[in-house]
């Protein structure tokens, strides 16, 4: 498994068929195995070049899906693709796999890794597509996704981040249902409580963006584990980034046991770290309303809550604990804002009442 040198000619292939490609295994039937997306013409309808659309994978042992999400980026049937491939040195039979494909993959490497960010950004750092995405190992694109994200891309030249709909399935593949992201502003992507933990999220298989915004966030946060994707969308919008949307569904992501969103507490922990400076800093481009909001919002969650849980754990009476809460509420009176204070602030005087 070579690894990726500077200088090295990446490879962009016409799109395979569904015959040149090896055979699914068997039992193995539908999109991506036994059905493809017809080829586009070669050139678009105003005899452009359709243009380049970078997908990188990153993986680890991924051995049960990998091959799905491989077939379902190659079977587009789109004209002028790069797909790379960033494995973690997997052991459990993923590089054999990415083996049978090869012919057809503009480059792969099979290193270890320090992390996911990091594999993401070697591939990053090889992308040359006008039109970026990554797509990990245990998801996949659905037919026609590519074809919409172009069609849109020359639609909307000035669109940096662009995103269809995710459909979520289970660990076999079945529909569970299907998600419409709705975030356009920099504050709403800030905005946990109301926006992102309420179904509004943006969801890693139907987003894609522009190189030309790549070039100016720089890459993801190496040092985040749970949210390296929020930390980048949320940088693009800060930048001036301008969002689009397309009502199409492109991709689908797979819930099972084994993946990092199983660990919501750690994933809403990672978030509370990294929107806290965002809110906070002193050159916002958040309203003051907006910035008092998040703020109480914020106070409530990450230490409202925590010394709350705290004085359970440590057995103090009600009334101790609400003197204890009560100080804190004196030492940052901003949570007195925050929709879930004033719930359980109703709550404790009609207790007393």
């Amino acid at each position: 498994m070579r690894a990726l040198e500077f200088g090295d000619e990446m490879k962009v292939f016409s799109p395979p068929r569904l015959a040149d490609l090896p055979p699914p295994p068997p039992g193995k039937t539908g999109w991506p195995w036994t059905e493809e997306r017809p080829p586009l013409p070669e050139r678009m309808p105003d005899g452009s070049e359709w243009p380049r659309i970078s997908i990188v994978t990153p993986s680890l042992h991924q051995v049960a899906f990998i091959e799905e999400t491989i077939r379902s980026v190659l079977l587009q049937g789109y004209p002028n693709l790069e797909y790379i491939i960033i494995d973690g040195a997997s052991t459990d039979g993923t590089v054999d796999i990415i083996r049978k494909y090869e012919p057809w993959i503009a480059d792969w490497v099979s290193v270890k890794e320090r992390g996911q960010g990091n594999a993401i950004n070697k591939g990053l750092k090889w992308a040359s597509g006008e039109i970026i995405a990554y797509i990990n190992s245990d998801d996949f694109y659905l037919p026609g996704a590519f074809h919409c994200v172009a069609q849109y891309f020359v639609a909307h030249v000035d669109v940096d981040l662009m995103h269809g709909r995710c459909r979520y399935i289970d660990e076999s593949g079945n529909k569970l249902r299907d998600h419409a992201s709705n975030i356009t502003k920099y504050a709403e992507i800030l905005d946990l409580w109301d926006v992102w933990w309420n179904k509004r999220q943006f969801v890693q298989p139907e987003v894609f963006w522009t190189k030309r915004i790549t070039d100016k966030v720089g890459p993801f946060r190496e040092n985040l584990h749970w949210v390296m994707d929020y930390e980048f969308w949320a940088r693009i919008l800060r930048a001036g980034g301008k969002v689009g949307c397309f009502d199409a569904p492109v991709g689908c992501f797979r819930f099972h046991a084994n993946q990092k969103s199983t660990q919501p507490k750690k994933t809403a922990e990672e978030l509370l770290q990294v929107v806290r400076p965002l809110i906070w800093e002193k050159r916002s481009l958040l309203s003051r309303r907006q910035r008092l909001r998040l703020k109480a919002n914020w106070l409530f969650d990450a230490v409202f809550r925590k010394e709350a849980a705290r004085s359970l754990a440590e057995k103090q009476s009600r009334v101790q604990r609400w003197i204890r809460l009560a100080m804190l509420v004196w030492r940052y009176p901003a949570i007195i804002i925050a929709p879930e204070f004033r719930r359980r602030a109703r709550g404790a005087l009609s207790f007393w009442n």
